[in-house]
């Protein structure tokens, strides 16, 4: 098993930012050379020309300024401490969006929450992005606010502000991308999202904030705290809540359950209904348990269409687990204790810390 570290961001949004830059600057200018290089690769032309068009055809900071104002500061944190331009970690950011934009879509997310008897919730994914972000994984440990924001573990690629998460008064979100709804040019972008989501203090405000906030892009939200979790998908559209069969196992893919979607092509829905058989047969029924989640999170079920996906020797795989979470989420004042991979599950196997409800961070 490979022991992780996090990465402690602390002080004011424009100073977590610069912590998050400082500490991990080589890791971000690498990951910016990396997107820049599978961008080009693409044949978007010159990349650095085509992210300046993207900024100045769409309008993301409008709606960022309205809603999490705070976050737009972390990431001018972060240009700054990393000494990168500050458009391009911007873009960055726009990791959905930017596929939305160009119209294609590459994430293959694996999503699932399953309740106890016991009151307990273990809710946890696997994040899959392009092979160019293997090896610039990082954990960001998010120190509480003065205003009540509580402490997070937040899961990303350096130089983002996050792609999955868990906070200190156990509410854990997860996201699958559905390239099937609808994506607007403006709205809040997933990335910040997320982190909003992760400032919430029950399942209830996050429930009422993932419906009110403008969409920008097509994402399933999973949210869970002790003994509950909902499940949500979003389009710039308007918000459907997907009500699985049975309320105690929410497992989700890359398409709708419940909104209506866009046709696809049959390698697609292929590809998204082999994973969701996977997880049902590993976690449609039986005990609820930690080893189970892990299991599911690293099976080769399908051997063309796997929940867990490996990189190619050459490191440019079109998807890869870039990373894994998993959750488990027990009544107050039980700590919240949240299982990390860098990279497939498979390979490295999990790196284990806690939050306490206080605020205080544990590693082991």
């Amino acid at each position: 098993m490979v022991t992780l570290q996090s990465t402690l961001v602390a002080g004011s949004p424009f100073e977590r930012g610069r912590a998050h830059g400082a500490a991990l600057k080589d890791h971000v200018r690498g990951h910016l050379d990396a997107w820049l290089e599978e961008l080009e690769a693409a044949g978007v032309g010159e990349p650095r020309a085509y992210v300046r068009q993207m900024l100045d055809e769409t309008d993301f900071a409008s709606a960022i300024d309205t809603w999490c104002p705070e976050l737009e500061a972390e990431v001018e944190g972060i240009a700054a401490g990393a000494q990168a331009p500050a458009d391009l970690v911007f873009g960055l950011q726009l990791l959905d969006e930017e596929w939305a934009w160009r119209n294609r879509r590459q994430a293959k997310c694996s999503s699932f929450a399953l309740i106890g008897d016991d009151g307990a919730t273990i809710i946890g994914q696997n994040m899959d992005l392009g092979g160019y972000t293997d090896g610039h994984q990082a954990l960001l440990r998010i120190a509480p606010g003065g205003d009540g924001v509580p402490e997070a573990l937040v899961f990303t690629v350096a130089g983002m502000i996050g792609l999955m998460g868990v906070n200190a008064a156990g509410v854990a979100v997860c996201v699958n991308s559905l390239p099937q709804l609808p994506s607007s040019p403006a709205g809040v972008p997933v990335a910040f999202v997320l982190r909003r989501l992760l400032q919430t203090t029950s399942l209830a405000e996050a429930v009422e904030l993932v419906g009110a906030i403008p969409h920008a892009t097509n994402q399933h939200w999973l949210i869970a705290e002790a003994g509950a979790a909902r499940s949500f998908e979003a389009s710039c559209e308007g918000v459907v809540e997907y009500r699985a069969p049975d309320p105690r196992r929410i497992l989700h893919t890359n398409h709708p359950l419940a909104a209506a979607g866009a046709p696809e092509t049959e390698a697609a829905r292929a590809n998204s209904a082999a994973r969701l058989v996977s997880l049902q047969a590993r976690l449609g029924a039986g005990p609820m348990i930690l080893d189970a989640a892990k299991g599911a999170l690293s099976a080769f079920d399908d051997p063309r269409h796997p929940v867990c996906r490996l990189n190619r020797p050459d490191g440019r795989a079109p998807h890869i687990t870039t990373g894994s979470i998993i959750s488990v989420l027990r009544p107050a004042p039980a700590a919240v204790e949240c299982w990390i991979s860098f990279g497939p599950p498979s390979l490295g196997g999990y790196s284990r810390f806690g939050l306490e409800r206080r605020g205080a961070f544990q590693a082991a």
